[in-house]
């Protein structure tokens, strides 16, 4: 329990530091790395009875990543205090393409799709379509469209959230993301276009944080009616019990890694490297799959923190290394996006939900090629079919 006392101390006072010291943004990269571990901290001290002891090597690891991130984007927000980016937008306005005569016929492929793949598989409809999007084994129908314009519709969808409109591509594309919360059932899905839509009218026009109060239980609330949904039917989990497997249960599984052997140095922090050499033939070694087994902590659990690759592969040292890297990089683009440049700006969204959901796994460099594809996605969007106009 001095653990989790400790840590819940440190997140808070961190999270008051960057709010009211800094005067962070709420969706900065700070603000964010501060809220994901201040919520895991929260949950472990009410859930803790429930699961193991809080083990040593856990708090060690998520003392590093926690305190040298926290150390690099602070000072990337203390060199940017001055710059606001909502003054590049006051006299800027940005019209987009027709994208709903794209996402309309690709949206009834999809029901289509949802349809086929729900009523395909051996399990209830909506843990059907879990299944078919995790388990590589799944004897069902797959997805096949839903899944491959991925990149282009979250792009759209990013684009749409800084530009001027019309309704026709708002509600279009609103309704592509929610078939596609309902085709994955699963919560990165539900997060993922929220906390672009907020980091970019945050960067834009500004948030207001009291009706943040109001909508971010409607958030979590439909988390877990998805989770829910989809659940197994002799399935008997509780509301608490769900919170603290999703929030707190991973930073525990933390300590669990070094049982499971690793074949090659660095295979799963470099996972994109040694996929492109397989892939040019170069290296008979396939990629590992990201899908990890389950570790009991007691409950089963097979996500283990945005730490994972980095202390699977090279111990408390690569959380080190991991902290940086992503310290760096998040300061590095956010420090563009504050500097009024949209493409940085919409960069930053898509990528910003890898901060958010740090304490259940890691998805920047893991899905490095999905990022890649993300960023050109709205880089040629944003060549091609927007245009700026200057307000008179």
């Amino acid at each position: 329990m001095i653990y989790v006392s400790i840590l819940a101390v440190i997140t808070a006072i961190g999270l008051l530091v960057a709010l009211y010291n800094i005067k962070a943004n709420l969706t900065s990269p700070l603000s964010l790395h501060c809220l994901a571990w201040f919520l895991v901290s929260v949950i472990g001290l009410f859930a803790y009875n429930e699961f193991i002891e809080f083990p040593a090597v856990s708090y060690y690891a998520l003392l590093i990543w926690y305190l040298t991130i926290y150390f690099i984007l602070a000072i990337g927000e203390l060199v940017t205090f001055r710059t606001q980016s909502q003054k590049y937008f006051f006299n800027k306005e940005y019209i987009c393409a027709r994208y709903w005569v794209f996402i309309i016929p690709v949206a009834i492929y999809t029901i289509w799709e949802i349809y086929r793949v729900g009523t395909s598989g051996p399990a209830s409809f909506f843990l059907n379509l879990r299944l078919a999007n995790i388990d590589e084994d799944y004897p069902g129908e797959k997805f096949l469209v839903m899944t491959a314009v991925y990149p282009v519709m979250i792009a759209i969808f990013a684009i749409v959230c800084v530009s001027n409109t019309s309704k026709k591509n708002i509600y279009a594309i609103v309704f592509w993301v929610m078939l596609f919360c309902i085709g994955t059932m699963g919560k990165f899905a539900v997060i993922t276009p929220i906390v672009i839509f907020l980091a970019i009218r945050e960067l834009t026009k500004g948030l207001n944080r009291k009706k943040l109060i109001i909508y971010l239980p409607m958030v979590a609330i439909a988390i877990l009616m998805l989770h829910f949904a989809r659940m197994a039917t002799n399935d008997d989990t509780t509301l608490s019990s769900v919170f603290g497997l999703y929030i707190y249960s991973p930073i525990l599984a933390l300590s669990k890694l070094p049982d499971m052997a690793s074949n090659n140095a660095g295979e799963y922090t470099f996972r994109f490297l040694f996929a492109v050499l397989n892939k040019i033939g170069l290296s008979a070694n396939e990629p590992v799959n990201t899908i990890l087994g389950y570790v009991d902590v007691p409950v089963p659990t097979n996500v283990y923190t945005v730490m994972q690759p980095f202390f699977q592969d090279f111990s408390l040292y690569g959380v080190a290394f991991g902290a940086i890297l992503y310290g760096i990089i998040f300061a590095f683009i956010y420090g563009s996006a504050k500097q009024g440049n949209p493409v940085s700006i919409l960069a930053y969204a898509v990528l910003a939900v890898s901060l958010f959901t740090s304490f259940l796994t890691e998805t920047l460099i893991t899905n490095i090629a999905g990022n890649i594809k993300l960023i050109v996605c709205i880089y040629l969007l944003w060549r091609f079919t927007v245009k700026c106009r200057i307000k008179q």
